[in-house]
């Protein structure tokens, strides 16, 4: 019996229950450094991907860009669509992205904006210099 008393002194308990608390603040700590390794690799593994998908995804941006809209019937070029295709044009829009706002066919566009420079250089040359300023 006597061999065993000296578990049940204070000072004994005591320092195994040091001994514990140090064993659990070890483990927590190497945990804490996996997960911050972890939590990186995956960053790291995201980023990349990221920039994966970015550099996939370019290619099929630039054939939309460059693709003109679908012909859909019904949707002719009317007269409130050929004032807006003309201010756009005006505003310094190329032919193509009027196509794509509208969804008109590019050639349509196109079309359209021959005609209008050619109607706005033929209103130019039969208004001579005297009717202009006389307004007749």
């Amino acid at each position: 019996m006597m061999q065993l008393l000296w578990i049940l002194s204070p000072l004994t308990q005591y320092v195994l229950m040091a001994l514990t608390l140090t064993a659990c603040l070890a483990m927590s700590l190497s945990m804490k450094r996996e997960m911050d390794a972890i939590r990186r690799s995956n960053r790291e593994a995201a980023t990349a991907s990221a920039s994966t998908l970015v550099a996939e995804l370019a290619v099929p941006k630039q054939e939309m860009e460059g693709a003109e809209a679908p012909f859909v019937p019904g949707q002719d070029l009317n007269l409130t669509r050929r004032a807006q295709a003309i201010r756009m044009q005006r505003r310094g829009e190329s032919a193509s992205t009027i196509a794509a706002a509208l969804r008109v066919p590019r050639n349509e566009i196109e079309l359209l904006l021959k005609i209008q420079k050619l109607a706005g250089d033929h209103a130019h040359r039969t208004v001579g210099p005297l009717d202009a300023v006389s307004g007749n």
